[in-house]
């Protein structure tokens, strides 16, 4: 398969989420060969998956949008990142993204059968987030609440 294709359902489960749950338009740049690390805006929540593919997906953030993506979520007004909602809601939305899109891929492949793990969050300024062994596409996509950054490094594993 090819390494960027691993990417999609990520990129279709952001765009449905942010649609159905935020109200919130997204448009997508393109897909970048980030190699086996990148530097974070501020904000980066990790979902680990295992099974017919075996990687990580992460949504990141600065810290603004963060704050900003929390508020809708709560309805709520948010001055700093070290608020546990705004961690939680980041939590939230990295965990519904990534259940969305392997959901799909299972359903596509039932044999795949790739399972998830519990999101963590880390925030931070200057923060480099390094794949060991792992190679990594990512896609920066636009709203009204700010940039966000899916990144998806995937090995194919036992089917």
């Amino acid at each position: 398969m090819d390494p960027k294709a691993h990417i999609v359902p990520f990129i279709k489960a952001t765009n449905s989420v942010f649609s159905e749950m935020l109200n919130l338009a997204v448009s997508s740049g393109q897909m970048e060969n980030e190699g086996d690390s990148f530097m974070s805006a501020g904000i980066s929540t990790l979902v680990g998956f295992t099974g017919g593919w075996k990687g990580l997906f992460f949504l990141d953030m600065s810290q603004d949008t963060a704050m900003k993506l929390a508020g809708i979520l709560t309805g709520e007004v948010y001055q700093s990142v070290a608020d546990e909602e705004v961690l939680l809601s980041c939590a939230e939305l990295g965990n519904i993204i990534s259940g969305n899109a392997i959901t799909a891929v299972n359903n596509e492949q039932p044999g795949l059968n790739i399972r998830l793990t519990p999101p963590s969050v880390f925030a931070g300024d200057d923060m480099s987030i390094f794949n060991v062994r792992l190679s990594s596409w990512s896609v920066l996509m636009q709203t009204e609440a700010g940039a966000i950054k899916i990144n998806v490094a995937v090995e194919e594993g036992k089917k």
